[in-house]
C-alpha cells in the first residue's frame, strides 16, 4: 500500500509510506531555495512519488494534515475559557475571539488550496481515499508511531493548529485506538507563541529564529525577568492559561506600549534566560501534572511540534524522574505534519509503521553532475579522487580548512546529519565568531558536535548509548571538564552541546573520520553545522554546493568520495 502525504503550510513538505515504511520526504524550500517555503509542494510530491517509483494514478491513499478545523470534543473546554474571560475582562474575551476569527480565515486558504489541488488530480469521487488529521493529531502520530516504543506519553506544542496549542496523549499499541488525548489547551493559551513574541521582540523573525533565544538565554540571568515571564502565561491548577491582555496576546506581533516598556528594562539576554526558563519549566509541570494525574512512572516520552526544536527544553524534559527514555520526531515543525497523517493512514489500513531510524530520505546528488556544469565553473576548480577519501579529509581539517560534506540522500528536517554538513575543528572558541560570520549567521549562536558512541561516554555526563535523541541532535546535554576543554567551540557557554552521535555501523564514514581525526589531534568531536548560510535552506543540489565553494563559504567541497576545491 503506497500513502502519500501532504502538509501545506509552514515548511510545506510531502512525503511517502509503501507497506508501512517512510521511503521518501522533502520539503519545498529545498527546491524552490525559499527558506521555510509554504507554497504548494508541487516538487515535494514530484519527488517522493519519483523515489517510490510510482505515478499519482497508484496511489492508493492521499493523507493530509491540518485538514478538519474545528474539533467537537474542544467546544466545552472553549465555552468555559470564553465564560472565564467574560468574567474577568471583556479586552480578553475580545482576543480570545479574534484569535478563532484569524485562525479560521487562515486555515481556509491552506484547506482550499490543498482541495484545489486534489480535485484537480483525482476527479473520481473517493478514487484515491482521502485521509484527514487534525493538526495536533497528526503531530502526535508522527511521534508515537515512528517512536521506537510501544506504550509512550505524547507531548506535542506549537503555536497553534486547528484551535489547539498543546496537547497530551496516552500511547499503547495494544489499545484500540492507540492514542487517547487527556489534555489540552486552546491556541490562545499557547507556550509556541509566547516564545515567538520573545523572539520579535528581541529583534528576531517569529516562527523562525527561535533557536537564537536559546542560544543567548545561556548569556544572562533568568531571575531577573522571570516575573515579566510569569505574567503573561502559566500553569495553574492544572492547567495551561495566558494572561489575555496587554503583555500577551496569542499573535507573533501587536506588542503593546506597556509591554515594549516592560521589556525595555532588562537586557535582552536576561529576557532570553527568563523566557527559557519559564518555558522548560511549564512544559515541565504539565508533564509531571499528567504523570502524577494518571499514575505514570517510568514511561517513553516522544513530541512533536515547533517547541520540540528547543533542545535545552527537550533535556529539561527527558531528566524528570517520571520519564525513562524520549523520542522527538526529527521533524518536529510543522513541516512533519505530512508525516503523521500519512503514518496514521497506514496504520488505519492495518499495516505496522517501522520506527524511525534515520532522516536520510530527501533526494541525493550525482557525482558526475559536476563535470556537467558549465565550463566556465569548471575552469575554477579541481575535482579529484583521494587514495583514501578519510585519510584526505583529516588532513584538510588538520589544514584548517573549513569542508563541505555531501553524501548520499539529504535530510528530512532542519537538523543536518553529516549529509548536508560543514565540517571544522573544534578546539578553539574563537571559531564561533568568525565562521558564524562567514555563514552569516548570529556570533552567539553555538556550534554542534558530531562525535563517535565510544568517545561520547567520555564527552557527555551520564551519556547512554539507547538515547535515541541523539541520533537526530534532538537534545543538549551536559559536558565532562575533559571534553569542554579540548572541544571549546562545541561547548555552549551553559556547559552543555548539542550532539550527534554516531556508531560504526550506523556511519562507517563518519565514524573513521573522526576516530582518525581524534588519534591525530586528541579532539574528542567536530564541529557539524548545516550546509547552508543564514536565511537559506539546506543546499540540496550541485549547483548550491559549488556556488558554496566558489563564493567563500567553505574551503573544500567532498562530494561522496570527491574532493574538489578552487584552483
Amino acid at each position: 500500500m503506497i500513502t502519500l502525504g501532504i502538509c501545506n503550510a509552514e515548511t510545506a513538505s510531502a512525503c511517502c509510506f509503501k507497506d508501512g515504511e517512510l521511503i521518501a520526504a522533502a520539503s519545498e524550500e529545498r527546491f524552490s531555495r525559499v527558506k521555510m517555503d509554504e507554497s504548494f509542494p508541487i516538487r515535494s510530491i514530484e519527488y517522493v512519488l519519483g523515489e517510490a517509483g510510482v505515478n499519482l494514478t497508484d496511489i492508493d491513499q492521499v493523507a493530509y494534515a491540518w485538514g478538519e478545523g474545528f474539533q467537537e470534543k474542544l467546544l466545552p473546554t472553549y465555552v468555559a475559557r470564553a465564560v472565564e474571560l467574560a468574567e474577568e475582562d471583556k479586552a480578553a474575551l475580545d482576543i480570545f475571539s479574534e484569535r478563532i476569527r484569524i485562525e479560521t480565515e487562515r486555515d481556509e486558504v491552506n484547506k482550499n488550496e490543498f482541495k484545489g489541488w486534489f480535485d484537480e488530480h483525482f476527479p473520481a469521487p473517493g478514487q484515491p481515499p482521502l485521509i484527514t488529521c487534525f493538526h495536533h493529531e497528526a503531530h502526535a502520530y508522527s511521534a508515537c508511531l515512528l517512536s521506537p516504543y510501544q506504550r509512550a506519553l505524547v507531548l506535542t506544542a506549537d503555536a497553534r493548529g486547528d484551535y489547539e496549542s498543546l496537547t497530551c496523549w496516552l500511547y499503547d499499541t495494544a489499545s484500540e485506538p492507540v492514542i487517547r488525548k487527556i489534555y489540552s489547551s486552546t491556541s490562545s493559551d499557547s507556550l509556541g507563541f509566547f516564545y515567538g513574541r520573545i523572539t520579535g521582540l528581541l529583534g528576531f523573525k517569529p516562527c523562525r529564529h527561535e533557536g537564537k533565544i536559546t542560544g543567548l538565554a545561556a548569556h544572562g540571568d533568568p531571575k531577573n525577568a522571570i516575573g515579566l515571564m510569569q505574567g503573561m502565561i502559566d500553569f495553574e491548577d492544572g492547567e495551561l492559561k495566558a494572561k489575555l491582555g496587554d503583555l500577551y496576546r496569542p499573535f507573533y506581533t501587536n506588542y503593546s506600549d506597556a509591554l515594549e516598556k516592560e521589556i525595555s528594562r532588562y537586557s535582552r539576554e536576561d529576557i532570553a534566560a527568563a523566557a527559557q526558563q519559564h518555558l522548560e519549566d511549564l512544559l515541565c509541570k504539565i508533564v509531571v501534572h499528567v504523570c502524577e494525574k494518571y499514575e505514570l512512572k517510568d514511561i517513553p516520552l516522544v513530541c512533536a511540534g515547533g517547541v520540540f526544536g528547543n533542545v535545552k527544553a527537550n533535556q529539561s524534559l527527558k531528566e524528570l524522574p517520571h520519564i525513562k527514555k524520549m523520542f522527538i520526531q526529527p521533524q518536529m515543525g510543522d513541516g512533519g505534519l505530512c508525516l503523521g497523517a500519512a503514518a496514521y493512514a497506514q496504520h488505519s489500513a492495518g499495516l505496522k509503521i517501522s520506527p524511525m531510524t534515520h532522516v536520510y530520505l530527501g533526494p541525493s546528488i550525482d557525482v558526475d553532475e559536476i563535470n556537467k556544469r558549465p565550463k566556465d565553473i569548471l575552469q575554477k576548480v579541481t575535482v579529484k579522487q583521494p587514495e583514501n577519501t578519510v585519510d584526505e579529509l583529516v588532513e584538510d581539517l588538520s589544514s584548517g580548512k573549513v569542508i563541505g560534506l555531501v553524501r548520499g540522500r539529504m535530510e528530512f528536517g532542519p537538523r543536518a546529519l553529516c549529509n548536508r554538513s560543514i565540517l571544522y575543528k573544534t578546539s578553539d572558541r574563537s571559531y564561533n565568531e568568525w565562521l558564524n560570520e562567514r555563514l552569516h549567521r548570529t556570533e552567539f549562536m553555538p556550534f554542534a558536535p558530531v562525535i563517535t558512541t565510544e568517545l561520547a561516554e567520555k564527552a557527555f555526563i551520564g551519556f547512554q548509548e539507547s538515547d535515541v535523541t541523539f541520533n537526530f541532535m534532538t537534545s543538549t546535554v551536559n559536558c565532562t571538564d575533559e571534553f569542554s576543554g579540548k572541544c571549546p567551540a562545541v561547548t555552549h557557554i551553559d556547559g552543555t552541546a548539542r550532539p550527534h552521535v554516531i556508531s560504526k555501523d550506523a556511519d562507517p564514514f563518519m565514524w573513521a573520520v573522526i576516530s582518525q581525526w581524534h588519534e591525530k589531534t586528541g579532539e574528542y568531536a567536530l564541529i557539524n553545522t548545516s550546509f547552508n548560510t543564514h536565511e537559506e535552506p539546506i543546499i540540496s543540489n550541485v549547483d548550491d554546493a559549488l556556488e558554496s565553494l566558489l563564493n567563500g563559504t567553505i574551503d573544500v567541497l567532498y562530494v561522496e568520495s570527491q574532493r574538489i576545491s578552487l584552483r
